[in-house]
């Protein structure tokens, strides 16, 4: 006779009961994740002491992007097959690596392999196994869905928001250098403890909508790291062959284009002088910088919320269509209100486009090799998005002495995500493909 499973705990606390810690912890995570997202407090200091041009200095950020995309992917084939912890850990160590051999480099080489390669497998890898594969897992309602994967992502929005004012006091009293070295300190600390903390439910509890997480009742399966699949779900091989997973990672592309060029690249434009940029101080475009992290981070819980009430389709159409509003103020913006009027609404609507990008693949193929399925959607979306949307803004700034150019082509590539999701993007309740009967 079995004995009733006992719920998997940390120093004592049910995660059963407590399981809102996993989405807590996939947004403390992608807080020290999301740090990265205010690079551009460390271009004027890099360019200032090696001479860099700015496509050369922001190229360590774009291949960080890129490779934050490939790893997304690549990881999670482990993730769902052994669960999340040890690819987290090992993510984790890449992460703290990067910050201290960062703070080494002499050369654009050296910065591109430690912050760029390094730094961006630390990233990805820990993104994915903090965020959606887990969150999804604890919390398989669809009502409850949105909220918690927009809320293990806000801290992807927020890192800027709390790095970009302590970096650049920090850049300002000890150098960029020490900088580095003591972030890789508080990596190390911080995402040991939710190293500890993350798993997925153990084979031995089942959920029903009725009674929520219960041990299960007839089961001889041993405690693993993972529940089983559901059979109404996707794997990888039958999702790669269907058109959703391409359009999906389309829209994906063009939203993140547009929106990491400003990100990438806020704090630059804030002050050069004009007519390339504003003219402010580098405190006042930190300011700009928290501002619009502030609102990506908030847009993230606040558009999955949203779409649980008016549909993913239709809060994805406002989110993208905000992003190109907000692309073309950022083009006019000859003033410090503008600016910040052009952070605010492009850090809210390029946060909701990353929350709901995985709830829709989510709704298409369900959520039991949801990792390795929107791993993919991530690389080709985030990872081509990052890599092209950062360096066009950079080389049009340089060639034409102005990012105006670069916004609004960015302002026409989110477009076509607005134009591609009104026409393939079901309405609420449609969106979950049928498993082929023939399995690949």
């Amino acid at each position: 006779m079995n004995s009733v499973a006992k719920p998997p705990s940390w120093l004592g606390v049910d995660l059963v009961k407590h399981r809102w810690l996993f989405p807590l912890m996939g947004a403390l995570t992608t807080l020290m994740g999301g740090s990265s997202y205010a690079f551009s407090v460390f271009i004027r200091p890099l360019e200032a002491e090696f001479g860099w041009t700015r496509p050369e200095t922001v190229a360590a950020f774009s291949v960080a992007m890129f490779v934050i995309g490939a790893f997304m992917w690549i990881t999670g084939f482990f993730v769902d097959k052994y669960g999340p912890r040890i690819p987290f850990l090992i993510g984790a160590s890449l992460m703290v690596l990067s910050q201290i051999l960062s703070a080494r480099v002499d050369s654009v080489t050296e910065l591109i392999i430690t912050y760029g390669i390094i730094g961006g497998m630390g990233i990805g890898m820990t993104y994915c196994a903090s965020t959606i594969a887990t969150t999804t897992r604890w919390f398989p309602e669809p009502s409850k869905r949105g909220l918690t994967v927009g809320l293990s992502l806000a801290g992807f929005g927020m890192g800027s928001a709390f790095a970009s004012p302590i970096w650049t006091a920090a850049i300002a009293v000890y150098g960029w250098r020490t900088t580095y070295t003591l972030t890789g300190v508080v990596f190390a600390v911080v995402l040991g403890v939710i190293g500890s903390i993350l798993r997925f439910p153990p084979n031995t509890w089942e959920f029903t909508p009725r009674e929520g997480w219960q041990p299960r009742k007839t089961t001889k399966a041993k405690m693993s790291k993972t529940l089983p699949a559901n059979n109404s779900d996707f794997n990888f091989a039958q999702a790669i062959v269907t058109p959703q997973i391409w359009i999906t990672s389309f829209m994906f592309f063009a939203s993140i284009f547009g929106g990491l060029m400003a990100v990438s690249q806020l704090a630059a434009f804030a002050t050069d002088k004009p007519p390339a940029g504003i003219g402010v101080a580098p405190a006042i475009a930190a300011m700009a910088i928290t501002i619009q992290a502030v609102f990506n981070g908030i847009g993230r819980p606040a558009w999955g919320f949203i779409s649980g009430r008016i549909g993913t389709r239709t809060a994805y159409l406002l989110s993208i269509s905000m992003m190109i509003i907000a692309m073309v103020t950022l083009a006019n913006a000859t003033s410090l209100p503008v600016l910040i009027l052009g952070a605010v609404l492009n850090g809210f609507a390029f946060g909701g486009t990353l929350a709901l990008n995985p709830i829709i693949t989510t709704a298409f193929f369900g959520s039991s090799f949801i990792a390795a399925i929107y791993g993919f959607v991530f690389f080709l979306g985030f990872g081509f998005g990052g890599l092209f949307g950062p360096m066009a803004g950079a080389f049009i700034r340089d060639s034409t002495s102005t990012y105006q150019a670069a916004f609004y082509a960015a302002a026409g590539v989110a477009l076509l995500s607005l134009v591609v999701a009104a026409l393939f993007v079901p309405k609420a309740g449609q969106e979950k493909l049928s498993v082929p009967k023939k399995q690949l």
